[in-house]
């Protein structure tokens, strides 16, 4: 019986799709806090974004474990087809405006002040590609748990870079998905909370076997003779 987790998978997909918009990309259409007739309701609304963003994909996390009693092989190949899309997805995102403009992101690279100032261009050539490819090869191969071990380390990098910039007090845009934009200490905090809960899920998914996912879904030859 798989229409009751269907139905659990698809109302989990829309709130953490919308949880992560008001975390991470405000006044997109996925978002609510932003929007006129909220803001007449609840004026203070705009400043809650990244709780709402939060408790939204906390509940979307809750919905999962019923599924997954109720049909568990079900909801890993699920949960793992919607954790690389989102995933690759993102780091392929991620990557378009770095590649397409390499001078300003190696400029936002250097406004960490972490890594020697002759690195920096050749790291901000590099390090997209690697957001790309990896990304791509999360969707689109069966190895998941390379490209997840690649994503996997990416992310550390990412907390890394951003503990150091909280740390030293920098105020810098993260560099995530966009060069420019507002420059403060709130962004670097909602980047660096979001890196850390999906981290988690990308452990996961290098734990999963090597298939793609096409393969993911074929029905098992095992038990046939």
């Amino acid at each position: 019986m798989m229409i009751l987790p269907g139905i659990l998978f698809f109302v989990a997909i829309l709130l953490t799709a919308f949880g992560i918009a008001e975390i991470s990309f405000p006044e997109t259409f996925l978002t609510l806090t932003d929007k006129e007739f909220f803001l007449n309701i609840f004026p203070n609304a705009w400043k809650y974004g990244m709780h709402i963003g939060i408790v939204a994909i906390v509940i979307a996390a809750i919905l999962i474990i019923p599924a997954w009693k109720l049909h568990k092989t079900f909801s890993q190949k699920m949960l793992e087809t919607l954790l690389r899309l989102g995933l690759g997805g993102m780091f392929i995102a991620a990557s378009i405006f770095k590649i397409q403009d390499p001078h300003e992101f190696a400029t936002l690279v250097a406004q960490y002040q972490f890594l020697p100032s002759f690195i920096n261009n050749f790291f901000a050539l590099i390090y997209p590609q690697f957001e790309l490819w990896f990304g791509l090869a999360l969707i689109f191969t069966p190895y998941t748990r390379e490209a997840g071990l690649a994503i996997f380390l990416m992310f550390i990098s990412f907390i890394i870079a951003l503990s150091w910039a909280l740390f030293h007090d920098l105020d810098i845009v993260c560099g995530c998905f966009q060069i420019e934009g507002s420059q403060n200490k709130n962004e670097a905090w909602t980047s660096l909370i979001r890196d850390l809960v999906l981290i988690g899920p990308n452990f996961w998914l290098m734990l999963r076997p090597n298939k793609s996912l096409i393969g993911l879904w074929k029905p098992s030859t095992k038990n046939k003779i």
